[in-house]
């Protein structure tokens, strides 16, 4: 007897259960994507200017990868590998970007992005920024400072504006002379005359200091004595009623 009540029990235990989907509480749509092997991320991606026009930029290659494309933008930072505009796309590690010029269009932001060999692009990429001073700008900036100080030194006759007019004009014709100045490359020969303008005008400022501390010691004046001659100090109401009882005694 209790062995028929055993197995009728083991029978109620392993007997299958129907489960209908209307009895379920709620769905989940689950979407599973697959993606082949994408190798590794470009690194070491790196902008160097060369001109106001023209930037240079590198990077390593990604592990077992084959192709390298590098996008910019202008200004804000790039979202994703179609964002921007695409500066190179090949199996190369350095490329040039002809740009307009980087006083004006500001910061550059850059990315790189692997493909494998098996042509699937990973997603990650590497970033990189530049922001460079416009030489042309910086060039300009010089030039008005170095007229500035001449003009002054010749108005107030200075020791100080002097020198400072004849440093900063020197400073600009080595700069000029070591090829530095983008827009007027020493290649030009009426370029190569425009160089000699800078070392004039600061040998005239150092001519226009001698030739005034001549006059002025001609004159028996020593470089303290050029300004205007100082004011006599008033006498006080107490030394002017003691010259006059001076007088009166006498």
């Amino acid at each position: 007897m209790w062995k028929g009540c055993l197995i009728l029990l083991l029978l109620v235990i392993l007997a299958p259960v129907g489960v209908f989907a209307d009895n379920l509480v709620s769905y989940a749509n689950i979407t599973v994507t697959a993606q082949g092997y994408t190798g590794t991320a470009p690194y070491g991606l790196t902008v160097t200017y060369i001109s106001d026009y023209e930037l240079e930029i590198s990077w390593n290659k990604g592990y077992d990868t084959n192709v390298t494309m590098i996008r910019a933008a202008y200004g804000r930072p790039l979202i994703d590998r179609s964002d921007g505009f695409e500066v190179y796309t090949g199996n190369g590690t350095s490329t040039i970007l002809w740009t307009p010029n980087v006083g004006l269009v500001g910061p550059i932001y850059l990315g790189a992005w692997s493909q494998s060999n098996s042509g699937v692009w990973e997603e990650l990429g590497d970033k990189a920024e530049g922001n460079f001073m416009s030489v042309s700008f910086l060039f300009v900036a010089l030039l008005i400072l170095g007229l500035t100080l001449f003009i002054a030194a010749f108005r107030w006759k200075d020791m100080l504006l002097s020198y400072s007019s004849a440093l900063t004009w020197m400073g600009i014709g080595f700069w000029w002379m070591a090829g530095g100045i983008d827009n007027f490359g020493l290649d030009q020969s009426w370029v190569r005359i425009l160089v000699f303008i800078p070392f004039i005008l600061s040998f005239a400022v150092l001519l226009r200091l001698m030739n005034t501390e001549i006059i002025m010691e001609s004159k028996g004046k020593k470089w303290s004595e050029f300004g205007e001659t100082p004011k006599e100090e008033a006498p006080s109401r107490r030394e002017v009623y003691r010259e006059v009882l001076r007088k009166r005694i006498r």
